[in-house]
Order: structure tokens, then C-alpha cells, then sequence
């Protein structure tokens, strides 16, 4: 279509020469291109990411009005850690203790469910110290957290994830399925429930089987393995990992009656990428303060969270997830700074 403007009104004058080359005429670098990210952003590929992020993101909210949830805000200076095994940011500003910056909003919105909230999710940034730099970690990012009060056990929590996600990739496909497969080749697919489940051990029996050296423990290479075969066996990009071992993960995780060496926790993966950390946790007092002399904590540090359980909290559990990291998976992306605004890791403090 031809057309003939009758006026052109500059209402601001850019410099003629370029920094990047936005219109992927040049190869320039995702580094690069993040240096100058507003510039990168003019391309609508590329804009079309955040587009999506931003379907992501509301669609994960209006769930969760939809199912009653309440919306929390959660302090991000912290006393302690929130998350064992993740490192902390340190900051000197009280004079009189350590102050860290929040890795999650895990201890509040247990909290707040033992408040009489009973079902809550947050959304809010989230900060790891960890020195790693690869395609799918980051120094801040946003994590989206939902807690579920009066459950029977992590069952409950999968089941109420499952539909969170069946609802969110909806609503991705309704408004950009077309484009999405246009830009980036990318067929959305809105998944079926119930997602595949396996246990910790029946991964490692599959991975084994599949590998010439013995497999003892589940990274990122391992859950690729897990990914692929979930996919050729059920046709399905998700699965839940369930029952991992107590030594696996954090104190107040809730033992398995049958077998206190394994936890009511998940894993899920998405395209053979850990999206989500989930589990039931520990309501009762007395089994808490056993589980923290296991790990070898002070329970002294903990008291404030420790002391909530005294005067009566429900059965509760709940899950994380990266909005980011969904993104990327489901653009199929190499990089989650790619589906990040602006991205903070082990280098990079601007724009």
C-alpha cells in the first residue's frame, strides 16, 4: 500500500548515527543490545517478548482474584534468610544487626495465611547473591508466590498450579498465539491436565537407564533428560518431579508420614527447565523445632518465625515461579535476560 503523508511533524530530532542496529540488519550481541535496551525494544520482535511477559503476568493475578486470593506485599529487608542454600545480600544500615536483602517472600506469606488470610499470592522482586552466571539465573528478578491455607497435602497445591498454568497459556494463545508463531516459530500449546508426575527416584531410575555413568542427584543437565522423556512418553512439556529428599530441601518442608526421609515437595519443569519450587509445609511447632536441630540451625535466629507456630496454624503449602523464566520457554528463548526488562546478574548494574 502506497502511502502519501500530507505533513510530517518532528516532535523530536534523533542523532543520525545509531549505537545499535535494532532492526537486526547487523548481529549485534544480547549484550550490547542490553546496554542500549530501549533502543533494542523499537524492534517489534523483540517488544513483542514483553508483550507477552505482560499477558503472563495479569493472567497469573486474575487466577488468583479469580479463586479468592488475597494480594500481599512483603517486607524486602530481612533479618535473615528466607531461603537456605541461596546466597544473601548483605547491607550495613542498622547499626545494631545484619540486614539482608529479601530471597523470597516464603516466611510472610506463611504468615499471613496463619493470620486467617488463608489463600495469598505476591508478586515482587527477589534478590540472590549467587556468583553464577548462566542463560537461566539472575541477580534480581521478579518471582510470583502463592500460599494455599487448609490443604490436605502438596497435592492440592499441584493441582491448583496446573490450573493457574492451563489458564495463563490461554490467554497467551487467545491474544499473540498467531504472532508468536509468526515471529519466533512457536506454536503455544495450552497444556492438559493433570501434568505428568514423577517422583525423585523414578527420575533417577529413567536417568540411569539412559545414562553409561550413575546419576546420583538432578541439575539442570538431568532435568533437560527428564524434560525430553516426559515429552516423547506423554506428550506433555510439563511434569512434576514429587517426593525429593528431606536433605534436598529446606527445613520446613513436611515429611512424608510413611517415610520421614522424603518431603511432600515438587519440582516443575517446563521444557525440561525448573520453573517452580513447591511443597506442604510444616504447621506443627514441635516438628519444626526437631527439623531445624537436623539441619543444624539455630533456632534462636528463627525465633520470630518459630514462635507463629505455637498459637495454631492450618495445614498450608504453596509455590514460586518466575514469570521470566515461563517467558523464555515458552518464546524459546536462549537467555532469560532476554524476557527481562532490564536485567541485574554477576555484571551488569545499567541501564
Amino acid at each position: 500500500m502506497e502511502i502519501k503523508p500530507e505533513e510530517i511533524e518532528i516532535l523530536n530530532k534523533s542523532e543520525s548515527s545509531l549505537p545499535i542496529d535494532f532492526s537486526d540488519k547487523v548481529n549485534t550481541s544480547l549484550s550490547k543490545r542490553l546496554d542500549w535496551r530501549y533502543l533494542d525494544l523499537r524492534n517489534p520482535d523483540r517488544l513483542l517478548i514483553f508483550k507477552v511477559l505482560n499477558t503472563v503476568e495479569r493472567a497469573m493475578k486474575e487466577y488468583c482474584y479469580k479463586k479468592g486470593l488475597i494480594e500481599i506485599n512483603t517486607p524486602k529487608l530481612m533479618s535473615i534468610a528466607s531461603e537456605t542454600g541461596a546466597e544473601l545480600f548483605e547491607l550495613d544500615y542498622f547499626e545494631d544487626r545484619k540486614a539482608y536483602l529479601a530471597q523470597s517472600p516464603q516466611i510472610y506469606k506463611q504468615m499471613a495465611v496463619a493470620s486467617g488470610m488463608e489463600k495469598v499470592f505476591e508478586q515482587g522482586p527477589v534478590f540472590r547473591a549467587n556468583p553464577s552466571h548462566t542463560s537461566r539465573h539472575d541477580t534480581e528478578f521478579t518471582m510470583f508466590d502463592v500460599e494455599l491455607g487448609f490443604i490436605d497435602s502438596e497435592e492440592d497445591v499441584m493441582e491448583f498450579e496446573e490450573k493457574w498454568l492451563q489458564y495463563i497459556f490461554k490467554k497467551v494463545k487467545e491474544k499473540h498465539g498467531e504472532e508468536i508463531d509468526r515471529t519466533f516459530g512457536v506454536e503455544v500449546k495450552v497444556p492438559e491436565i493433570p501434568f505428568p508426575r514423577v517422583t525423585w527416584n523414578e527420575a533417577l531410575e529413567t536417568l540411569n537407564e539412559k545414562s553409561k555413568e550413575e546419576v546420583k542427584e538432578i541439575g539442570s543437565n538431568e532435568e533437560k533428560e527428564i524434560g525430553k522423556h516426559v515429552e516423547e512418553k506423554n506428550n506433555h512439556e510439563f511434569v512434576f518431579i514429587t517426593e525429593f529428599p528431606y536433605e534436598e530441601r529446606p527445613f520446613y518442608h513436611m515429611k512424608k508420614e510413611d517415610d520421614p526421609n522424603i518431603t511432600k515437595s515438587f519440582d516443575l519443569l517446563f521444557k525440561g527447565l525448573e520453573i517452580t519450587t513447591g511443597a506442604q509445609r510444616e504447621h506443627r511447632h514441635e516438628k519444626l523445632m526437631e527439623q531445624i536441630k537436623e539441619k543444624r540451625m539455630k533456632a534462636e535466629k528463627y525465633k520470630f518465625y518459630l514462635d507463629m507456630f505455637k498459637y495454631g496454624c492450618p495445614p498450608h503449602g504453596g509455590y514460586s515461579v518466575s514469570p521470566t523464566r515461563i517467558v523464555m520457554k515458552i518464546l524459546e528463548l536462549g537467555n532469560v535476560r532476554e524476557s527481562t526488562l532490564f536485567p541485574r546478574d554477576t555484571e551488569r548494574l545499567k541501564p
